[in-house]
């Protein structure tokens, strides 16, 4: 009996250790320069491929050409170097860096949005 329950707890052990390393691995999301997005609360287990979206996307979403998102991205990235560590996350456009290629999640892009409109520092 004994020599069958230590493997077993050994492999639900060792499931439960990889299962909560991909949780803690999917609720961070990184930009260009591979640093942590301070304060993201999307969870992954809510995303979904309807809610990711690529540049050509967002610029539809957003109703503006696939330019306006890069001139975005490449002043934000200036803002940030300028500023340093210290920033509100919803200041700059939030995406992800997966591969070489940017995703955007439709809710963080609302959420920058909204931020955008309310903060009097941005008009």
């Amino acid at each position: 009996m004994k020599f069958i329950v230590y493997p077993i707890s050994a492999l639900i052990i060792g499931i439960s250790i990889i299962i909560g390393a991909s949780i803690l691995k999917g609720t961070f999301f990184t930009n260009q320069n591979n640093s942590t997005i301070k304060n993201s609360s999307t969870s992954i287990s809510t995303v979904n491929s309807t809610n990711i979206m690529t540049k050509k996307q967002l610029a539809e979403y957003l109703q503006v050409n696939e330019g306006t998102i890069d001139s975005i991205m490449r002043e934000d990235i200036k803002r940030k170097v300028a500023i340093g560590d210290s920033y509100e996350t919803y200041m700059f456009l939030p995406y992800m860096k997966i591969g070489n290629q940017e995703r955007f999640l439709k809710s963080e892009i609302d959420k920058w949005l909204r931020y955008q409109n309310d903060n009097p520092l941005n008009k």
